[in-house]
C-alpha cells in the first residue's frame, strides 16, 4: 500500500492568473506517488471488460480522490486555461462562413475525471547538452460523465451573432501525458509535459443553440458539434498532442506557462509498419517447393516467389501507417504450380488498431502438414516521433526549440527510416516571362527518384509553397536530396528551367528546420541570388 499526506499552501501568480502552477504540482504529485514504487503499475478493466488488466477499481480510489481535492482549489483557473486554448483552436478549424468564435464561459460542473487505470515508466534522455534528465510516461485510463458540464461560444456571424452552448460531456479514452524533468529548471523541476491521445476516445456531447427562436442558423449548431468532436477524436490523437511548456516559471522576468497545440493533420502518418513473412520448412527435406507470398499492407502490395528446400525464405514489406484505426495487413501464401492450380496454404489479417502504443508487435503463423511448409508473420509498428515544425504564411516555427526534451532527434546507427521534406518558400526568383513574374513549382528528388511536386505560385518572385511529404528510405546517410525550380508555361510551351540545388545527406541532416539552401542557375539573365528554404527530417526506424 502506498499511503501519502500532502499539504500544500501556495500563492502564485503565472500569466496574470493565479493557480496556474496546480498543474504542475499535481504532475509532481503523480510522479512523486510512483516514482517512489517505480515499477508500480495498477491496471483494471475497462466497463465492460476487455484488454485493460484485471484488477478492483477501487485501487484507484487514492488517486481519485487526490485529484478530487486538487481540481476542487483549482477549477477556475483550469477552465481559464482551457477557455484561452479552445478558442485558438475552434477558430482555426471554423469554416468561412463564421467570422469569429468567442468562448465566453467553461464549467465543467459536478462530474469530475476519473482514472480507472495508470501505468508508469521512467526513461533516461540526452536531450539536453548539460544536466540530468529523466522522462516519467503516465498511460492513463479516463472517464468523465458530467451532465451539467457547460461551455458557451459566441458564434459570429456576417449578419447575425448567435450563442451556441456545448453540454452534457461524457468522455473515455486513453491519455499518454509525458513530463519531462530536469535540474536545469526550477522547482518542482518539471521541463515540458507532452499531453496525446494513444487512440481515439469515446466522446458525447450536446450542441445547442441560445436564442435563435426563427433565425435560419445556417447548420451552425452540427457545424460546432462537427469541430468540437474533431478536436477530441482526432486532433489530439498522436501524433496530435497539447505542448505544456514550464521551463520559465519561477525564473526571474519568466513569462509563466505556455501552452501549444499541434494538432494532428489529416495525411500525417503516425508511424511505420514493418511486415516480415518467413517461410520455412517443418521437417527436413530434399524436395523444392514453389511458395508465392502475397503481403497487402495499406497501399503496398508484394507478390514474390520463393523456391524453397530446406533453407528458410524471407519476404518483408514496410510502409508508411494512415490511420492505425483503419490500416489492415493481410498476408497469404499458395504453392505455385505451372500447369496445374494452386494450392492455397492459408492467409491471415491483421488489424491495425490492435496494435499502436499497446501491443507494438504481433506474431501470427499458419502451415500445410502435407506440403511440409510454415509461414511465420511478424508484424511490427514503429511509432513516429511528432515531427513538430509548422508554418504559417511565411513564418516557419520550430517547436522543438521551445519544447527541449520532448522532441530530440538522436544520431543512432539505424541508417533506415523515415525521411520528412517540407518545401517553405523561395526569394528572389527571377522575371521570366513578358509581362508576369514567375509562376515557380519545386520538384524534390531523392538519389533521382521524385518524391515531391509543388504546385505552382503564380506571378510573384518569393513565392510561399508551404508543401511537404515523408518516405521510407533504407539508406539516409550517404544519398542525396534535389530541388529543381522551374517556372510553369502554358502548352504548348515547355516549363522553363529556373535552376537547382543538391545536398549529400549525412549524420549532421537528421534535423534541418528552414535551412537556406543557394539555387545554382545557368541562366544568364538572372543577377542575383535565388534561395529556397525547406526543412529535412530522419526519423531513424528499424525496417524489415
Amino acid at each position: 500500500s502506498l499511503s501519502l499526506s500532502l499539504s500544500l499552501s501556495l500563492s502564485l501568480s503565472v500569466n496574470g492568473s493565479s493557480g496556474h502552477i496546480s498543474l504542475m504540482l499535481l504532475l509532481l504529485f503523480l510522479s512523486l506517488c510512483l516514482l517512489c514504487r517505480p515499477t508500480m503499475t495498477i491496471t483494471v478493466s475497462k466497463p465492460g471488460g476487455g484488454a485493460g488488466g484485471s484488477g478492483s477499481y477501487a485501487s484507484m480510489e487514492w488517486l481519485n480522490a487526490a485529484i478530487g481535492a486538487w481540481y476542487g482549489v483549482t477549477e477556475h483557473q483550469i477552465e481559464a486555461l482551457i477557455k484561452d486554448v479552445l478558442e485558438d483552436v475552434v477558430n482555426k478549424e471554423a469554416p468561412d462562413i463564421i467570422e469569429k468564435i468567442t468562448v465566453q464561459e467553461v464549467t465543467f460542473g459536478t462530474g469530475l475525471p476519473e482514472i480507472k487505470g495508470i501505468k508508469s515508466r521512467v526513461v533516461n534522455s540526452n536531450c539536453l547538452t548539460k544536466g540530468t534528465q529523466k522522462k516519467v510516461i503516465f498511460d492513463v485510463e479516463l472517464a468523465l460523465d458530467s451532465p451539467d458540464f457547460e461551455f458557451k461560444l459566441s458564434v459570429k456571424l456576417p449578419l447575425v451573432t448567435l450563442t451556441a452552448a456545448v453540454q452534457k460531456l461524457s468522455f473515455f479514452g486513453n491519455l499518454r501525458i509525458s513530463a519531462f524533468f530536469s535540474d536545469q529548471v526550477a522547482f518542482p523541476g518539471i521541463q515540458n509535459l507532452c499531453i496525446t491521445f494513444t487512440d481515439r476516445p469515446e466522446v458525447g456531447f450536446n450542441v445547442e443553440l441560445l436564442d435563435a427562436i426563427d433565425i435560419d442558423t445556417f447548420g451552425i449548431d452540427k457545424i460546432i458539434a462537427n469541430i468540437i468532436e474533431d478536436i477530441l477524436t482526432d486532433m489530439l490523437v498522436y501524433p496530435g498532442r497539447l505542448f505544456v511548456d514550464l521551463s520559465k516559471v519561477g525564473t526571474e522576468g519568466g513569462s509563466g506557462i505556455e501552452v501549444v497545440m499541434m494538432p494532428r493533420s489529416s495525411d500525417q502518418h503516425p508511424g511505420v509498419v514493418a511486415t516480415s513473412v518467413k517461410v520455412s520448412r517443418l521437417r527436413p527435406t530434399t524436395d523444392t517447393l514453389k511458395v508465392q507470398v502475397e503481403i497487402e499492407s495499406g497501399k503496398e502490395e508484394k507478390k514474390e516467389t520463393v523456391e524453397l528446400l530446406s533453407d528458410e525464405q524471407i519476404v518483408a514489406v514496410n510502409h508508411l501507417i494512415s490511420d492505425f484505426d483503419e490500416d489492415e495487413v493481410k498476408v497469404s501464401a499458395k504453392e505455385s504450380r505451372l500447369f496445374f492450380k494452386d494450392i492455397q496454404f492459408g492467409s491471415v489479417k491483421v488489424d491495425l488498431s490492435d496494435m499502436e502504443f499497446t501491443q507494438p508487435e504481433i506474431v501470427k503463423s499458419f502451415s500445410n502438414e502435407d506440403k511440409n511448409v510454415v509461414i511465420d508473420i511478424r508484424v511490427k509498428a514503429h511509432i513516429l516521433p511528432l515531427i513538430a515544425i509548422k508554418q504559417k504564411d511565411g513564418e516557419v516555427i520550430d517547436y522543438a526549440s521551445k519544447f527541449t526534451g520532448q522532441i530530440c532527434t538522436e544520431i543512432t546507427n539505424i541508417n533506415s527510416g523515415v525521411v520528412y521534406i517540407h518545401v517553405h518558400k523561395a526569394t528572389g526568383i527571377p522575371k521570366l516571362d513578358d509581362h508576369t513574374h514567375s509562376d515557380t513549382f519545386v520538384t524534390v528528388y531523392h538519389n533521382e527518384k521524385e518524391v515531391l511536386k509543388t504546385d505552382d505560385v503564380k506571378d510573384t518572385a518569393d513565392p510561399i509553397f508551404n508543401e511537404w511529404t515523408e518516405f521510407l528510405v533504407h539508406e539516409f546517410v550517404g544519398s542525396k536530396l534535389t530541388f529543381k525550380l522551374d517556372d510553369n508555361d502554358v502548352w504548348p510551351n515547355r516549363d522553363d528551367a529556373i535552376g537547382a540545388a543538391t545536398i549529400e545527406l549525412t549524420k549532421d541532416s537528421v534535423r534541418k528546420v528552414n535551412e537556406s539552401l543557394k539555387i545554382t542557375t545557368k541562366r544568364k539573365d538572372v543577377t542575383g541570388d535565388i534561395n529556397l528554404f525547406v526543412s529535412v527530417v530522419f526519423r531513424p526506424v528499424p525496417l524489415a
